[in-house]
C-alpha cells in the first residue's frame, strides 16, 4: 500500500486547524497537554514519528496514539520514525531499545506483545504526507534519490531510510551522516530546493532532531526546513505547529506545558 498521505485543499479547508506534533519519545505528561488543546472531531493532527523509546511511559503513549488513530481515521495520521523501525520478526533497527526493555518489564514478554499488537501499529504507519503547495512531512529528511512523489508512495529501502534518518546541514550537496552511524545522508541546501521543486512543496516540516527545536520550532535551508520538538526529554518547552488551513505558509506555536 502507499507510503505517502496526500491532503488536497478541499480536505485541508475542512479542518478546524492542522495540528502537527514532533517527536514525543514516551512523553506522556506533553501527550496528554496537547489531548487537551485539541479537538479531533474537527482538528487535523499529523504525528511525525518516534513515539517511545527513551521515555518510561512509550507503551501508554503508543496506545494512546493507536486508540487516537483508530477513532478518527480521516482526521489522524500517523508518520513512521527511526524509531518505529523493526524488523518482521521485532527486531529493532536501531540501538539501544529502551522500549523493548519497556515493554519486558510492563508486559513480560517483547516477542509476544510485537506480534500480537506492535506489529499492527507499525505496519499502519506512513512515511510521508504532502500538502500540494505547502508543505512536505516526514520524521528526518530527504535525499537527492527522491525525484518524483512515486519515490514516496512506492520507496524503496533507501529511500525509507533516507526518510527516517537523515538531517540538513549548513553545506551543499549531501555526505554521509556519521552521527547517525552511517544511516541516511545529511543534505544541503541544494538538496532541499531540488526535492521541494520537484514534489511541489514550499516547506519541510520535520522532527528527528529534538534538541535543535528546544525554544521553539527551528528554521534552516532559507527557511525552507523547520524542525518541530514536542517531547520534554531534552529539555525547553515541549510545542505543537498549528497550521492555518487557508493560508500557505502561515502556522503559529502551540506550547505543552502546564497552566500555572
Amino acid at each position: 500500500c502507499s507510503q505517502l498521505i496526500f491532503l488536497d485543499k478541499k480536505k485541508v479547508s475542512g479542518f478546524r486547524r492542522l495540528i502537527v506534533a514532533g517527536d514525543l519519545h514516551s512523553d506522556k505528561i506533553a501527550l496528554d497537554l496537547l489531548l487537551k488543546v485539541i479537538d479531533p472531531n474537527r482538528d487535523g493532527l499529523i504525528f511525525l514519528g518516534d513515539y517511545a523509546d527513551r521515555g518510561h511511559f512509550g507503551l501508554e503513549v503508543i496506545e494512546t496514539i493507536d486508540e487516537l488513530s483508530r477513532k478518527f481515521p480521516n482526521n489522524v495520521f500517523l508518520l513512521k520514525g527511526n524509531h518505529e523501525d523493526y524488523s518482521k520478526n521485532g527486531e529493532p533497527n536501531f540501538w539501544p531499545c529502551r522500549f523493548c526493555e519497556e515493554v519486558e518489564r510492563k508486559r513480560g514478554n517483547w516477542q509476544n506483545f510485537f506480534e500480537k499488537e506492535f506489529k499492527e501499529f507499525i505496519e499502519h504507519l506512513y512515511l510521508a504526507v504532502i500538502i500540494k503547495n505547502r508543505f512536505l512531512f516526514v520524521h528526518g529528511g530527504i535525499s537527492d534519490k527522491i525525484d518524483n512523489a512515486d519515490n514516496l508512495i512506492n520507496p524503496s529501502r533507501a529511500i525509507e531510510l533516507d526518510i527516517l534518518w537523515s538531517d540538513p546541514f549548513n553545506g551543499v550537496g549531501e555526505r554521509v551522516n556519521l552521527k547517525r552511524g552511517g544511516v541516511g545522508v545529511e543534505f544541503g541546501i541544494d538538496i532541499t530546493r531540488k526535492v521541494c521543486e520537484k514534489l511541489g512543496v514550499s516547506k519541510i516540516i520535520r522532527s528527528h532532531e529534538p534538541r535543535k527545536a528546544r525554544n521553539g520550532p527551528f528554521f534552516e535551508h532559507e527557511n525552507r526546513i523547520v524542525t518541530v520538538n514536542s517531547t520534554s526529554l531534552y529539555g525547553g518547552i515541549p510545542f505543537v505547529l498549528n497550521l492555518n488551513p487557508y493560508k500557505s505558509d502561515e502556522f503559529d506555536v502551540i506550547l505543552l506545558k502546564r497552566s500555572s
